[in-house]
């Protein structure tokens, strides 16, 4: 049974989704636009994209309806995509006593259950394809919420004409070699101008994938199939973790058995092959209750918080009603074959959800050992998959556990996720990996910026630990940071010393806080040892390449040679030390403004160029190392953290005046050594925690409203409007003719009714702040 509608990651509040800020629409899509040209292989031949991805025997065709005239109310093209979707929803939807277009399945027009459906931030898509009982739960669902996407099978994004086309399909098949070579798949913007065209085209499929990577986060799932349609014209999509397949352009007027056929293929395949991860259902009642017993009693031990407290503490791990029991295969231990049965875990909310679609596309949960009844940590991703099974995080960890490594998880059990073919058998793999990289040397597959797509194939694979605690972000003041850094360091120099690994990603997201029943203080605990590396005599790492967090990394890895550099364990310590300073500036007292700290945060640890399409980094922290740039105005309000932060500093980069005395002073007994005497001799505050903001005036969409909603989108838990407020949230000049309502008042002039220049000048004088997570 598929597991539908599962809770994604909370902000600070605990009230709102983490991440899906509508003002923020644009600026998200644009960067998944971007990622996506490394990632996108196409065109692929419809038929060929239908018997690949979605095979059909010949005796499952008794009751598909006749292609003829299938969408002869549907328009070639129109003025608006309304004059499309609607009746392209009531073809699809079609159905004869006996036969119908896609059995099983219902296709509702969603996008008219958009609280601004013109809005980058709030709409919905055109089209969503739902189970049929899933249909019944959705049109009981407020509009304010994004449920849609927690139960669309599929969606289908409809443009007015061809003009909305991001692709360009291959030249035909007597072009010379030189003019396919030279072909771009993805639309080229024309500077003499002002190409108004590809714009439109880009911000469709900007957020065509912005829908897709919303599902995936909404759902437990291996892959996922979409439609484009313009006017006539249409393309089928197939996404996962690697990126996406596309296929050439095709008229469902003139051809119209091509879509049919699609549909009707997708509701006979089985719900693995439709994209659904089999090793996941919705839990039991009874184990969703023990699942909130144990999750309760953890938060008391690791917050010590009851009451009232504990019951809004205990909504960033569980919402009631939405328990998944998740199935983790134990990986084989060395070359053995033989297959263990799978351990059982119940998880409901995430404490991160991955919010792109190219990568490790990781989740993080609280999790219910049901065998044992712990509460351990279940870390849910997509790994780059090597013939080298000792690449596997879970290998590494309990290599390190052996070797005694302190201040790290404990592994529990790891393994490549099974997939489950149901009644077709393949004999490529048993496990649940992408495929938009096996379509890559394809004759078909057409360059794109005047380069071949290159993507990596990966594994589904999780991994179970026994450190269930809480993110940097939480930490209460001076005292904790900087003994949990601490404990960090500790632990790197047991991984280099004991078992000859670094890390080599070190972030504010792999470090977390436990609360051990013998320490007043909670631990800091390493996690996330995916990109650890073993080191050579020399102290390098046997594997060449840039790694780790951006944000993080140190100068000598940022460097433009970087990808071709080793790392060093100086260049992890390097890394632990930006994340101090980074936890210091968001959560610490400090002298900075709202906007001075964004500066600060974007010049010093965002900073990156580009030479001949390779990036780099570091200028920034080079000036910093050099004159103290950008650290020189900085004072915390605690004397201690300022002494530490000044002092690691010039171990680190001694200025002119230190070289002599400080020479030879970086390196890991000299840090410890002066770490652990400072731990003993100065009283550092216990709760001295102040979250900051940063402003993001640059980011903002000027087409979304400078004040959200009541109820906005972005909360699952939001309560319901009456009529007359949500009419009064809304603009009717976003709302579908079907969708308007006639309303009294006037509108605030900051809405619509201001020029794009005006809402930018108004957007920056506003207290737009994004708050640092509490």
């Amino acid at each position: 049974m598929e597991s539908y509608d599962v809770p994604m990651a909370l902000d600070h509040t605990l009230s709102h989704t983490d991440g899906l800020r509508p003002a923020l629409a644009m600026s998200r899509n644009r960067k998944l636009t971007y990622d996506a040209r490394g990632h996108t292989v196409g065109p692929m031949p419809p038929t060929a994209f239908l018997d690949v991805f979605l095979p059909l025997e010949d005796d499952k065709r008794g009751k598909l309806m006749t292609f003829n005239n299938a969408f002869k109310a549907v328009p070639r093209i129109a003025d608006t995509p309304t004059a499309i979707y609607k009746p392209l929803a009531a073809a699809l939807n079609k159905k004869s006593p006996r036969k119908s277009r896609c059995p099983g399945f219902v296709f509702d027009t969603s996008i008219e259950r958009s609280v601004r459906p013109l809005r980058l931030g709030y709409t919905k898509p055109h089209i969503c394809c739902f189970t049929t009982a899933n249909a019944r739960t959705v049109r009981w669902a407020d509009n304010n919420t994004r449920v849609e996407l927690g139960y669309a099978e599929l969606f289908i994004d409809v443009r007015p004409d061809a003009s909305f086309d991001f692709f360009i399909d291959s030249p035909p098949a007597h072009a010379s070699k030189q003019v396919r070579k030279a072909h771009n798949f993805f639309r080229e913007y024309r500077m003499e101008d002002e190409d108004r065209e590809y714009d439109q085209a880009k911000r469709a499929f900007g957020l065509h994938i912005a829908f897709a990577v919303e599902i995936f986060a909404r759902q437990n799932r291996t892959c996922l199939f979409t439609v484009s349609v313009f006017g006539s014209l249409a393309r089928l999509y197939r996404w996962d973790r690697e990126g996406c397949i596309v296929t050439e352009a095709f008229d469902f007027h003139e051809n119209p058995g091509t879509l049919l056929e699609f549909f009707w293929r997708y509701s006979q395949a089985y719900s693995g092959d439709r994209g659904h991860d089999p090793t996941t259902s919705a839990a039991t009642p009874e184990l969703e209750t023990l699942f909130e017993e144990a999750i309760r009693a953890h938060v008391r031990l690791q917050l010590g918080v009851d009451g009232p407290e504990l019951d809004h503490a205990v909504r960033a791990h569980y919402e009631p009603g939405h328990a998944t029991a998740v199935e983790v295969d134990p990986q084989p231990p060395n070359n053995d074959t033989t297959p263990e049965p799978p351990t059982l875990f119940i998880v409901s909310r995430p404490v991160v959800s991955p919010l792109y679609l190219e990568g490790c596309g990781t989740r993080g949960y609280w999790a219910f050992h049901v065998s044992t009844g712990r509460v351990m940590f279940l870390k849910d991703t997509w790994c780059t998959w090597l013939p080298d099974k000792e690449t596997l995080e879970g290998h590494i960890l309990a290599r390190l556990n052996e070797s005694g490594v302190r201040n790290i998880p404990q592994q529990d059990v790891h393994g490549i996720t099974a997939h489950d073919y149901g009644p077709y058998e393949r004999a490529s793999t048993s496990n649940q990996e992408t495929q938009t990289g096996a379509m890559i040397n394809q004759k078909w597959v057409c360059p794109i910026d005047g380069k071949r797509v290159r993507t990596a194939q990966r594994r589904h694979y999780r991994t179970v630990t026994d450190a269930a605690g809480y993110g940097l972000k939480t930490l209460r003041g001076t005292e904790e940071l900087l003994h949990a850094a601490y404990d960090v360091f500790t632990a790197m120099q047991d991984a280099l010393t004991k078992a000859a690994y670094i890390h080599r990603d070190l972030s504010l997201n792999n470090i977390i806080l436990v609360k051990e029943p013998d320490r007043d203080i909670r631990r800091g605990y390493l996690i996330d040892w995916e990109s650890a590396d073993r080191i050579d005599s020399d102290g390098n790492a046997e594997h060449a390449g840039r790694a780790g967090t951006w944000e993080f990394m140190s100068i000598r890895v940022l460097y433009p040679d970087g990808t071709k550099r080793k790392h060093r364990f100086e260049d992890d310590m390097e890394s632990l030390f930006y994340v101090v300073l980074y936890s210091g500036l968001m959560y610490l007292p400090h002298n900075l403004s709202t906007d001075s700290l964004t500066e600060f945060v974007k010049g010093l640890f965002l900073q990156q160029a580009e030479l001949r399409g390779s990036t780099f980094g570091g200028d920034s922290k080079i000036q910093n190392s050099v004159r103290r740039s950008f650290t020189r105005l900085l004072h915390f309000g605690s004397p201690s953290f300022q002494e530490w932060v000044e002092t690691i500093m010039d171990y680190c980069w001694p200025p002119e005046e230190l070289k002599e005395n400080y020479k030879d002073m970086w390196n890991p007994a000299q840090i410890d050594a002066y770490w652990a005497e400072f731990l003993q001799t100065h009283t550092l505050e216990r709760d001295n925690r102040v979250a900051h903001g940063l402003a993001h005036h640059d980011m903002f969409d000027p087409k979304s409203p400078v004040t959200t909603p009541s109820g906005s989108h972005s909360t699952d838990e939001s309560s319901p409007m009456s009529r007359k407020r949500r009419l009064e949230s809304s603009d009717e000049t976003d709302v579908p003719t079907s969708a308007k309502r006639p309303r009294t008042g006037q509108r605030r002039p900051d809405a619509a009714s201001l020029s794009w220049s005006e809402r930018i000048r108004l957007q920056r004088t506003s207290a737009w702040v994004t708050q640092a997570p509490m």
